[in-house]
């Protein structure tokens, strides 16, 4: 079969566009391959930028989450003696203890106890509450209400602190995937 010379032509114009595609098309995948992996490496840079920047900030939040794990290890005492004493700490007398219902949360014990106090100067109440707060326990402070019948600095309180006791058999390795679970949600 004999092709004239316009055909020739167009079949060797054919040829130079296959053989450019085929010589092309791998360049042209390796470019685009190359650009996606600098693409990935710019934000593993970011990524890793951000990592140093945010390091001390990460390496607090660790220390307290153990600092946490330490406190809810130790089990609080009965919260009416504990409200008790820390009141005497600061020259306060408890009127009317309440302990409330217990609640099961979990792998946790909720226990929680109502206190009024009569007759106390609002210094004598921060007082009071910041003690609770920093109590070596897992304690916090639920319900504050602060009446103001009298004249000056003579306030009523009524205040109600919670506990969560880790229940037995609960390891700190339990606890730190529940919270691991919990922040990915």
């Amino acid at each position: 079969m004999k092709l004239n010379a316009r055909e020739q032509r167009l079949l060797l114009a054919l040829g130079g566009v296959v053989i450019v595609l085929i010589l092309a098309v791998p360049v042209w995948l390796i470019v685009q391959q190359n650009a996606e992996i600098e693409d990935e490496n710019t934000a593993a840079r970011a990524l890793l930028a951000e990592l140093t920047t945010e390091g001390p900030r990460l390496k607090l939040l660790a220390e307290a989450q153990r600092a946490d794990l330490a406190r809810f290890r130790r089990k609080t005492p009965p919260l009416g003696s504990f409200l008790e004493a820390e009141a005497k700490k600061h020259g306060l007398s408890l009127r009317e203890v309440t302990d409330q219902p217990e609640k099961a949360f979990g792998r946790y014990l909720r226990r929680s106890v109502r206190a009024s106090i009569p007759d106390v100067g609002l210094t004598a109440v921060v007082q009071l509450l910041s003690g609770i707060i920093a109590s070596p326990y897992p304690v916090a402070i639920d319900h504050v209400q602060i009446e103001h019948f009298n004249p000056g600095d003579v306030y009523n309180l009524k205040l109600g602190i919670v506990t969560y006791d880790r229940e037995a058999g609960t390891s700190d390795a339990d606890d730190k995937e529940a919270t691991t679970k919990e922040t990915k949600k």
